[in-house]
């Protein structure tokens, strides 16, 4: 997947971060639009693209924003007259839902790691300190040993 001229033309006017929009701007749109199509199109992670491309910590971060903010599925909607371009997009869309899922997942994972991890520390009743006298006295007591580590 690449992205053509006449791609372009019809996908800049729906970009965000353009030269007249208010507030920050993307250096460059279709660069930007490059790299990820290039990640998309090799389902590779986001630090393999060639350095042309730019630095990937910055691709990323604003693919996951548009990702976030719907903004790939709205232009693909908007370009459903046009084959070859919408695939493109349901592409990235795609993509962009196996994020989204992966990190609903990790959510879900973390949240019951949390509550598994407080189950466990409320069963467990707590340890009663041993004395010096109460251990030297046990010391020999191997049964004692077992039970009371």
């Amino acid at each position: 997947m690449d992205l053509r001229d006449e791609h372009w033309q019809k996908l800049r006017p729906l970009l965000l971060g353009g030269d007249n929009d208010p507030g920050a701007s993307g250096r460059d749109n279709r660069l930007f639009l490059r790299a990820v199509l290039w990640v998309v199109s090799r389902r590779t992670k986001w630090s393999a693209p060639p350095p042309a491309f730019g630095r990937w910590q910055t691709s990323y971060v604003r693919f996951m924003r548009w990702n976030q903010a719907d903004v790939w599925r709205q232009m693909a909607q908007q370009m459903s007259e046009e084959g070859e371009l919408l695939e493109m997009l349901n592409a990235i869309v795609a993509f962009g839902d196996g994020y989204t899922q992966r990190a609903a997942q990790r959510r879900v994972n973390k949240y019951n790691k949390t509550a598994y991890n407080a189950m466990l520390s409320a069963a467990v009743p707590p340890r009663r300190g041993v004395s010096g006298e109460e251990k030297a006295n046990t010391d020999g007591n191997w049964i004692w040993q077992l039970t009371h580590k």
